[in-house]
């Protein structure tokens, strides 16, 4: 039943959109007359309500018995066995927030350490038997010490979610973020070339540069530095770890001596 025949508006809704006349529109009037006979139609009846009788039958209690003492038993009975289902959704709704949750690091929000190192694992055992390409990606926030000498512990969780956040607009599903903790990320990412990565990498950075993290009304200036590892036929997670491990580390003492390179005041 269309919006554009006259008999109904557009929206379910429309009917509420449009005001109080809305419904009375198109309602019958007193010289309109309808050809249809309904003698045969029978009266709506309303739903009966709910009375102690229908639960004795439930429960097989022959109508002689139920005197007002089982009565009361019964309401009894009817009120715990709504408490309970109550109970069992509020239970359903917490076990779903925690299969959600599970795997997650609290402190980042991140894929948890332990859950992450269970992906790569996983992952390594198919580089090889499939067409699948996977790169992994490890993060290192090279100027962590001074800001927590500048700045003090309390800003470092909202600093490590802030980067974690920043991290995943660029490296999405289907690619994996973790948290390996201290101040390291990885992320595992699929059929993504050098090239590709570098420019999201490019992209965290100067993002990160123009868009400082403000603690106490105070800009925080983050320096990440990151390594790179194609797996090959072979790796292991402590393999694939260390080989982006030492890229890393390669990635931060060039940026070092870049440091070491600017005239001081400049």
């Amino acid at each position: 039943m269309g919006g554009g025949d006259g008999r109904y508006p557009s929206s379910p809704y429309g009917i509420f959109a449009y005001g109080k006349d809305a419904g009375r529109r198109r309602a019958p009037n007193k010289d309109h007359q309808v050809d249809i006979d309904t003698n045969d139609v029978p009266d709506s009846v309303d739903e009966a309500p709910y009375r102690t009788l229908d639960m004795a039958n439930v429960l097989g209690i022959p109508d002689n018995q139920v005197t007002p003492a089982v009565e009361q038993a019964i309401g009894r009975l009817m009120v715990r066995i709504n408490g309970l289902t109550e109970n069992l959704s509020d239970l359903k709704q917490r076990q779903a927030h925690l299969a959600r949750n599970e795997g997650r690091d609290t402190f980042t929000g991140a894929i948890s350490r332990p859950a992450f190192l269970q992906i790569l694992e996983n992952e390594m055992s198919l580089v090889g038997a499939d067409r699948t390409s996977r790169t992994l990606l490890i993060c290192e926030l090279a100027n962590i010490d001074d800001i927590l000498q500048r700045h003090g512990q309390d800003c470092k969780e909202g600093l490590f979610n802030y980067v974690r956040r920043i991290m995943a607009d660029f490296i999405m599903s289907p690619h994996h973020l973790g948290y390996l903790g201290c101040n390291d990320f990885a992320a595992l990412m699929y059929n993504v070339d050098e090239e590709d990565i570098w420019q999201r990498v490019d992209a965290i950075t100067r993002w990160l540069n123009q868009h400082p993290y403000v603690h106490n009304d105070e800009p925080i200036m983050v320096v990440p530095v990151f390594g790179l590892r194609n797996a090959q036929s072979g790796d292991t997670p402590k393999s694939v770890l260390i080989a982006a491990d030492a890229a890393l580390r390669a990635h931060k003492e060039m940026y070092l001596a870049q440091l070491t390179r600017i005239p001081q005041g400049i």
